[in-house]
């Protein structure tokens, strides 16, 4: 691997300002991938859109550059195909913690598909969750899996608000449960796992995890990071650019209001974009006021532009300028 003649393919092909679908192997860190992305590109502004537990596998998303300014404006919904063991109780509500109960009753009188079904269904919806002990929430000013680790946790963890737009049972046979959840962000599946066997009055543990879906990237698409090792040059060809991966409506300003943007400064625009609204069938989401911003000279994406009205006229200002005019 040679970064140099990596880090030039990335310059001429304006990838700085791009994503890369990742298919993160089980055993890793979020933190290894981003690590194991420096590498390979040879970029060292490197950052990810979510974090994923080293057990579970999928899709993570990798930003590159300056892409990494636009981390907040990628769609935040996810979907993850999730294996949970009913009768089985870990300090985690992973596999890979440690077995506080066994219920046997989950493999000898095991319930019926229906019943759980119906306590799948309980999760639709917006809810409160508890996330698990061993997560990365901050509890005065410590990550709770350091507080756990050391002995020090709270005893009670404040329920946090989530959104389940869509679960589904894949499949079941006892005392394995697999299914699907498009859920908002800081949903933690290992807590549907964990509640999920509660319901049915047997525990339960998260037992494998892959993340299909992050916003509009999907893993039929992502990348393994073996063959991303192997071809560096045909990694960075898969670079989805801004105006794929963001779920904002483009707006093209001639050049000379292109400049003024990108120096800072808002403009008065006529046939601005409606802002946008409704992000799935299956997920209802305010209005944002933000657009793509592109230069029609050019037809080159620079920067992501906040909507505003003051006396009647609407304006364009720049939220975040991440490339040249």
């Amino acid at each position: 691997m040679n970064p140099d003649s990596v880090n030039a393919a990335v310059k001429k092909n304006a990838a700085l300002s791009g994503f890369l679908n990742v298919s993160k192997p089980a055993g890793m860190t979020s933190h290894d991938v981003v690590n194991r992305v420096r590498r390979i590109t040879g970029i060292k502004q490197v950052g990810h859109a979510g974090t994923l537990d080293p057990m579970a596998t999928g899709v993570m998303v990798v930003a590159l550059g300056k892409a990494c300014r636009l981390l907040r404006f990628l769609a935040d919904d996810k979907s993850y195909r999730a294996t949970i063991t009913l009768g089985l109780i870990t300090d985690t509500d992973d596999i890979t913690g440690k077995v506080l109960h066994e219920n046997e009753k989950a493999k000898t009188a095991p319930p019926e598909r229906e019943a759980v079904a119906v306590a799948l269904d309980q999760f639709c919806g917006a809810i409160e969750q508890i996330p698990p002990f061993y997560s990365a929430i901050h509890v005065d000013g410590k990550r709770l899996y350091e507080l756990a680790r050391s002995g020090q946790a709270p005893p009670e963890i404040k329920p946090r608000p989530v959104v389940i737009y869509k679960i589904e049972l894949l499949s079941y046979e006892a005392p394995v449960v697999v299914i699907r959840v498009h859920c908002s962000k800081g949903t933690y599946i290992r807590s549907i796992a964990r509640d999920l066997g509660q319901k049915l009055g047997l525990g339960g543990t998260l037992s494998g995890l892959v993340r299909e879906t992050s916003g509009r990237f999907n893993i039929d698409k992502a990348a393994p990071l073996d063959e991303m090792l192997a071809d560096p040059k045909a990694a960075m060809e898969k670079v989805v650019p801004v105006e794929n991966a963001l779920r904002l409506p483009l707006f093209e300003v001639d050049a000379e209001n292109a400049r003024r943007l990108g120096l800072g400064q808002k403009i008065t625009a006529d046939n601005l974009p409606e802002p946008a609204a409704k992000i799935s069938e299956d997920q209802e989401e305010p209005p944002e006021n933000f657009v793509l911003v592109s230069n029609a000279t050019t037809n080159h994406p620079f920067c992501v532009g906040r909507v505003g009205e003051k006396e009647g006229q609407r304006y364009l200002a720049p939220e975040v300028v991440f490339a040249d005019a």
